[in-house]
């Protein structure tokens, strides 16, 4: 009687399992979510992510955790994702060329896109090169100029090795034919309040970082790598673009959220919906009200398929300059 009572347990037990059945996109998400954000805190893709991460709250109805892994421009916090479990709850905010770059300019690459799966693009905003007010300079010319009487000491921070500030400044040095250092920053952050020290003579990085500090005359914007036709602070949008100097190419970077490869498709095209419902939330128009830019969306599909393009572009167009 005893073995016959635990036999029927033992089936029922099995049978409730059984219809339960593996996690899906039904039930998904049910848990906290863990948000990389693969640079230091204090930048422009702490900022975005730390507010995309807040609108996915919402309408997630899950927590969000929004976690810094700085280190090896980015690399540090794409492998962390890379090795996640490929369940949905781990994710990353990064840009386009971010990604790309190491497999366009590194012998060994330290992944592969084959590694990761994308939810979709959330954010592009156009570099810009911005310098201390008490410098006097009014635009990029004056900084060649000052270069150019000055060689081989003046500065110009980048926020990382190989990022896309690194092509801007790389390509401005190479066809202007001015000597000055092109210094990286290991991410935004520490660029920011090298800027505002005024420890180096004019810093790229990624619009609309330091608006608030540029509408209050504390910083002046010498020049962009691409369109500022978007931005909402109105005076900006006059601002020249450095093909004029004859740096001809356009560096916008398109920040995305991105997935481990071998996450369940139903899984990712949930999260993708979400992506989509998270930057048409209330909370982030705000932001991007607030930041200088509004959200730029694009499906997770669109996002990874545009990727291989981008890694040749990177080896053929912008490699002429950048030093590895």
């Amino acid at each position: 009687m005893k073995r016959r009572t635990l036999l029927t347990t033992i089936t029922a037990a099995m049978a409730g399992l059984a219809l339960a059945g593996p996690a899906t996109a039904q039930d998904f998400p049910s848990d906290t979510i863990r948000l990389i954000v693969p640079y230091p805190p204090g930048g422009g893709s702490d900022s975005i992510t730390r507010a995309f991460g807040a609108a996915l709250e919402e309408v997630s109805g899950q927590a969000v955790v929004v976690e810094n892994i700085p280190g090896s421009e980015g690399i540090n916090g794409m492998l962390a994702l890379k090795n996640a479990a490929p369940d949905g709850y781990t994710i990353a905010m990064n840009g386009s060329s971010d990604v790309t770059a190491p497999l366009a300019f590194r012998d060994q690459p330290p992944y592969e896109l084959s590694d990761f799966s994308c939810a979709g693009a959330i954010f592009k905003t156009p570099a810009w090169i911005v310098s201390h007010a008490d410098n006097g300079y009014e635009d990029l010319g004056d900084f060649l100029e000052a270069a150019k009487e000055k060689p081989g000491e003046l500065i110009l921070g980048t926020t990382g090795k190989l990022s896309a500030t690194d092509f801007v400044a790389s390509t401005v040095k190479g066809t202007s034919g001015a000597d000055f250092k092109v210094v990286p920053f290991g991410g935004g952050g520490p660029l920011r309040k090298a800027v505002m020290a005024n420890q180096v003579d004019a810093g790229v990085i990624l619009a609309p970082v330091f608006l608030p500090e540029i509408q209050a005359g504390e910083l002046n914007v010498l020049a962009a790598a691409g369109d500022m036709s978007e931005i909402n602070y109105e005076p900006a949008r006059a601002t020249k673009h450095i093909k004029e100097w004859g740096a001809d190419i356009e560096v916008a970077l398109i920040r995305g959220i991105w997935m481990p490869a071998g996450v369940p498709e139903d899984v990712q095209a949930k999260m993708s919906e979400l992506v989509s419902q998270a930057i048409k939330s209330e909370s982030f128009t705000a932001f991007g009200e607030n930041f200088g830019f509004g959200a730029h969306a694009m499906s997770g599909a669109d996002f990874c398929a545009r990727l291989p393009q981008e890694v040749e572009d990177l080896k053929t167009v912008l490699s002429k300059y950048v030093e590895r």
